[in-house]
């Protein structure tokens, strides 16, 4: 087993090497190994090539060093696992530029309706993030209907350019996702989430107006946002994305 540490301190061992040899021997080393040093040196299930290795050569430096053990360690664990996580970042960058430049040409209408918050979603757009195609008049009908709640009139507009949005920072508004609320006796629409306060706060609308209000659900309060939806996404939204 030393020579085996030895070579994975000085930085002789391949991923591939170092987790076949420790599938071979696991067993025998969590009877040999007390559990903090067996544990420090059992590499992880990761996404990276080089953690694993990485993160065991610091438990297999821990062991040589409490036995008295001379090596010299090796930084091409630590050097490979940079270099991988650098290029992992510059592939997430470039997709997320992708996704932006494909999500400005879809959407010029949006573009030229909320300009501001447009230009805030497309920078502040992660991979993960999905906005949806149009909604049709039929399917904002068939909403309302089993709602039995009429939409403002801006609302309507916003869903006929998207179905919805959903950023991973912290605001969804999605049609299918509608829902009735019931909050200290008065009814509500919740609209979506925006986590303005807290993560987890909610848009809400009450019947017959265009006002949005939202739900503190850290303190239990319901309170006024805004005046519409225009100025939801053009100002509130768009300042609150452009800070992320």
């Amino acid at each position: 087993m030393t020579v085996k540490l030895l070579d994975l301190a000085e930085g002789r061992e391949t991923p591939e090497t170092w987790q076949n040899w420790w599938d071979e021997h696991e067993t025998e080393l969590e009877a040999l190994l007390s559990r903090g040093e067996f544990l420090k040196l059992k590499p992880c299930r990761h996404g990276f090539q080089w953690v694993p290795v990485f993160g065991s050569q610091k438990g297999a430096i821990a062991i040589l060093e409490k036995s008295g053990t001379a090596f010299e360690a090796s930084d091409l664990y630590q050097d490979r696992y940079l270099a991988e996580l650098d290029a992992f970042c510059k592939e997430q960058e470039r997709v997320q530029r992708e996704k932006q430049k494909e999500f400005k040409t879809s959407n010029p209408e949006l573009f030229r309706r909320y300009p501001k918050f447009s230009k805030a979603l497309a920078k502040a757009l992660d991979p993960s993030d999905e906005i949806q195609p149009a909604a049709t008049e039929e399917q904002i009908a068939s909403q309302e209907s089993v709602l039995n709640f009429t939409l403002p009139a801006q609302v309507r507009e916003f869903f006929l350019l998207t179905a919805g949005i959903n950023v991973s920072t912290g605001v969804t508004i999605d049609l299918s996702d509608l829902f009735d609320l019931t909050i200290h006796g008065e009814r509500y629409c919740v609209l979506g989430e925006f986590w303005k306060e807290a993560d987890g706060d909610q848009l809400l609308l009450r019947p017959g107006e265009e006002t949005i209000w939202y739900y503190a659900h850290e303190q239990d309060k319901v309170k006024r946002l805004c005046n519409d939806m225009t100025e939801l996404l053009e100002k509130k939204l768009a300042r609150y994305l452009n800070e992320q």
